[in-house]
């Protein structure tokens, strides 16, 4: 994994686990579609490989050839188009016509795949998933992370559903939500001599390592403000939330 650049020892992306990584999205030597993935919503499907490849390319950010990552980046948007070309029956230069976007990160474009999922509330802006966009550029100041985040696909399928209800799961605002989370649920007892913050018995109440929060309470949380406004019980969270997954449902049938 180390290698000597110059008599500096350097971080590598080592072949052979460049390979297994690529034989993850393979059968028979090609890129093959990921059946566990074809009941999934096409935003599902896009923000599974992107979180995954994203994770990897994050991990590598240290190593001086993280280039060759675009190896590992060509075998996935492979295995994503064909899994989309095979849960719609159609071909995957279709897939393509349907998805292709131009996406810009910075100043530089990318061409990439986008799906844009409506919200049921048609006044505010839907959930946009994407892949592609991400630089394979040598970062030498990135602080290395031994544990690549993983979250299970039907986890990431009940997260899709609780940011389509779009509201805060503390304060229960519906304005600007977005995503707080933890690398593990054993940092949330992480708490000695100190009484844990509302946030963290909520997250340990839902027995999930992302909690969905409207702009005020994220920064609360992120920053250990205290947050003096009003929060809504466990019982009224989960109920709301049940009664506008099922709007959701009934939505998708007409």
């Amino acid at each position: 994994m180390c290698r000597s650049i110059n008599r500096v020892i350097g971080l590598r992306v080592p072949e052979d686990v460049l390979k297994a990584k690529m034989d993850r999205y393979k059968k028979n030597g090609e890129a093959t579609p990921r059946t566990e993935l074809i009941k999934a919503s096409d935003y599902t499907i896009v923000l599974t490989y992107q979180l995954e490849f994203r994770g990897i390319a994050n991990y590598y950010q240290l190593a001086y050839n993280m280039r060759t990552l675009a190896k590992l980046k060509w075998v996935m948007e492979a295995s994503l188009t064909k899994t989309l070309a095979s849960k719609h029956k159609i071909s995957v230069s279709k897939v393509y016509e349907h998805y292709g976007a131009m996406l810009l990160v910075g100043d530089k474009e990318y061409k990439g795949l986008q799906v844009i999922q409506p919200k049921p509330d048609e006044r505010k802006k839907p959930l946009v998933a994407t892949w592609g966009a991400i630089p394979l550029k040598w970062n030498s100041e990135a602080t290395l992370d031994d544990q690549p985040p993983r979250v299970p696909i039907n986890h990431r399928t009940e997260l899709v559903q609780r940011l389509l209800a779009d509201f805060c799961e503390l304060c229960g605002s519906d304005k600007d939500v977005e995503v707080h989370h933890v690398k593990a649920m054993r940092k949330l007892h992480e708490y000695p001599g100190r009484t844990k913050p509302e946030w963290v018995k909520r997250m340990i109440a839902l027995r999930r390592k992302t909690l969905v929060l409207c702009k005020r309470c994220h920064v609360a949380v992120e920053h250990g403000l205290p947050i003096t406004w009003q929060l809504l019980s466990l019982d009224e969270i989960k109920e709301r939330r049940k009664k506008l997954n099922d709007t959701i449902l009934e939505s998708r049938m007409h």
